[in-house]
């Protein structure tokens, strides 16, 4: 079972490859999240330095709301 925080530790690591299979998992189960929107754009991190960029943007941000969440 693939959990948002996996594939947020996979964007942070640049694990582009393991992101993009988990999204693909994680999206099937939960179409309407925030993850499965981002399905495309990861897809793509490999080879486009923008959506590798926005990713790791959008991975520090749900970092932190996770941790906040938390405390």
């Amino acid at each position: 079972m693939v959990t948002e925080t996996m594939i947020i530790i996979a964007l942070r690591q640049k694990n582009w490859e393991a992101a993009a299979e988990m999204v693909h998992e994680y999206a099937e189960k939960k179409p309407e999240s925030e993850i499965a929107k981002i399905f495309y754009a990861v897809e793509t991190a490999e080879k486009s330095v923008e959506a590798a960029w926005l990713l790791s943007i959008f991975a520090e941000i749900k970092w932190r709301e996770m941790n906040e969440v938390d405390i």
